[in-house]
């Protein structure tokens, strides 16, 4: 009954923060993704940054199909996510320790430690994180189930979690070894004999399993996920780990931290306190050194859940690393979740170990050595109730500053607009660099993130008027810069000849480097039809209907070349076109060319 009351006090705190946040930044590029067809497994199959997640782009998919573009649902996703791994995590932790109220104290940690707060709030990290932590809960409690019974079910359900926390985060690779070392710690605190050739042969058919698993999966992601380019560095990796243990790690301890900072587009960060650390740093030895007294088998569980922090980071922080890479990324608190359930497991096994006889005598000396259990019970509930405050107040504070971005408000602008112009024929874009990379490209296509919300315009590669979104998403009148120009050309009166014959090239009036341009198109056409227009360096060819008469189309012409190659696809169609700007799309008010 209290461990399902914490549970609620922790999702009503989550509540808070995904009330007062919103989409962030990969989180449109998922909503991107989703413009591809459900039923196409290989696009869900796919690289995104160097990770494989299928069931990540599957889930953020099927939301934004059933609910485009909205935030509530997107954090309805998270809150259920994160209860159901909340409650894993809880049987979890009844598994190893059984109906204890020591698991009260080891839940507590895992449900209100910041150390799970940012990637839970961000919906693409979340979407990552939460299953990974289900996943791994659930491996783990049925994996030590299965070298105790034996039990095909328990079997089933192990590979079941491993695999559905790969679907998501192939950081899940760790559960078998993670699973592995809590079966075998549980058996060394506890003083049993052979605690590693025991379930070595026990639950032989069960690492069978996760080895095949594992292997196959690596042979998938090899073939699917291309690295992160960049000079990885034994020197930043060094430093990014070391900060994480006295900026993070050792606030951690504390319940914190109690104070964060943004600068967009980034991700909200901690604010590195030295007071915080030295005192994190006293509450970590203070732990040790009691567990030490008390029963110095559990220091090895200490001990493996410190080696799994360093494992499981250093090669997140080596392939991260690059000539642009920022110490703050791990302030960030992006990749610390799993640890969280990793501890919590550790303080459950410590929980369990063999005292050693003399911690159960009273010494002369007076100190912690020799309270009584009838000060133990009460000591505890202080501790871990003061960690639930400090946790609480960490969630608060950072609230806030997770709300101090702009993409809610820019997408507000954009569902707006896009009901205001639904209908009307509208040109393609990217979204601002401030909102969603560029380099999540086509994701960041208007085109693609309005895809699946109605009404909405009808976005093509040309329109009739040069509407364009500014950078707080509103639909306003733009214009073309005058990067290059297509020159008048050489017919008196016509300027540039196209028709269905030869293909013409409209000569700029120098050369165009690569990128995104948009041509200012201004035609006279002797009936209506199609025509293709293509650089003549590098491009694909876009088709552009014309109508009879003068008129002006604006028409994207991507790539890069000394001007364009005009062709009519029409029979017996001739267009005259004079001179006009390529350059980009901007918003009328912007001044320059």
């Amino acid at each position: 009954m209290l461990a399902g009351a914490l549970i609620v006090v922790q999702l009503a705190l989550r509540g808070y923060v995904l009330a007062r946040g919103g989409f962030y930044w990969d989180d449109v590029a998922f909503i991107g993704r989703a413009a591809d067809p459900l039923t196409s497994p290989q696009l869900w199959w796919a690289d995104y940054d160097g990770h494989l997640m299928p069931g990540a782009l599957l889930t953020a998919g099927v939301l934004t199909a059933v609910a485009p573009l909205s935030w509530p649902a997107a954090a309805a996703s998270l809150l259920v996510l994160q209860a159901a791994a909340s409650v894993a995590v809880l049987r979890t932790l009844v598994v190893l320790v059984g109906r204890r109220l020591v698991v009260l104290v080891a839940l507590v940690f895992y449900l209100f430690s910041p150390l799970t707060l940012p990637a839970f709030a961000w919906w693409a990290a979340g979407l990552n994180a939460l299953p990974m932590q289900i996943g791994l809960a659930v491996a783990v409690a049925e994996t030590v189930r299965f070298v105790r019974t034996r039990r095909p079910v328990a079997f089933g359900l192990a590979l079941a979690g491993y695999l559905g926390g790969l679907m998501f985060f192939e950081k899940a690779l760790v559960v078998p070894f993670v699973a592995f070392t809590v079966v075998v710690l549980a058996r060394v605190v506890r003083g049993h004999p052979a605690p590693v050739l025991g379930p070595l042969r026990r639950g032989a058919p069960l690492w069978g399993a996760f080895g095949a698993l594992t292997g196959a999966w690596l042979v998938v992601y090899a073939l699917t996920a291309r690295p992160r380019p960049g000079d990885h560095t034994v020197w930043f990796t060094g430093h990014a780990l070391s900060r994480s243990l006295h900026s993070v790690f050792a606030p951690a301890a504390l319940g914190g931290p109690w104070s964060w900072f943004r600068v967009n587009p980034g991700p909200p960060v901690v604010v590195p306190n030295p007071v915080v650390t030295a005192f994190g740093v006293v509450v970590v030895v203070g732990a040790l050194a009691a567990t030490a007294w008390c029963a110095p088998r559990a220091l090895i569980a200490w001990g493996a859940a410190g080696g799994y922090f360093v494992i499981s980071l250093a090669p997140v922080y080596w392939l991260r690393s690059s000539a642009l890479s920022s110490l703050l990324l791990p302030l960030s608190l992006r990749y610390f979740p799993d640890f969280a359930v990793v501890l919590a497991f550790a303080a459950a096994l410590v929980a369990t170990a063999r005292v050693r006889p003399a911690a159960l005598r009273r010494p002369r000396l007076p100190g912690p050595a020799a309270w009584s259990p009838r000060l133990l019970t009460p000591v505890a509930v202080a501790v871990t109730a003061a960690f639930v405050v400090s946790g609480t107040v960490s969630t608060v504070r950072f609230a806030p500053v997770w709300n101090a971005n702009p993409t809610a408000a820019y997408l507000a602008q954009i569902r707006a607009g896009a009901r205001a112009y639904a209908g009307r024929t509208m040109l393609d874009q990217e979204l601002s660099g401030g909102i969603v990379s560029a380099l999540a490209y086509p994701d960041n296509l208007l085109s693609r993130l309005l895809a699946r919300y109605r009404p909405g315009p009808d976005l093509r590669q040309y329109a009739p008027e040069p509407t364009v979104v500014d950078r707080a998403g509103r639909f306003v009148a733009g214009r073309v810069t005058r990067v290059r120009s297509v020159q008048p050309g050489p017919i008196p009166g016509c300027g540039f000849r196209v028709d269905d014959h030869l293909p013409t090239t409209l000569a700029y009036d120098g050369p165009l480097n690569f990128w995104d341009w948009v041509l200012q198109l201004n035609y006279l056409a002797s009936g209506p039809g199609r025509i293709t227009l293509t650089q003549d360096g590098i491009g694909l060819a876009t088709t552009v209907p014309v109508t009879r008469g003068p008129h002006t189309e604006y028409v994207r012409v991507s790539g890069a070349g000394y001007g364009l190659r005009a062709h009519a696809l029409t029979r017996g169609l001739i267009v005259c076109v004079s001179g006009g700007p390529v350059g980009l799309l901007v918003p009328a008010s912007i001044p320059g060319r």
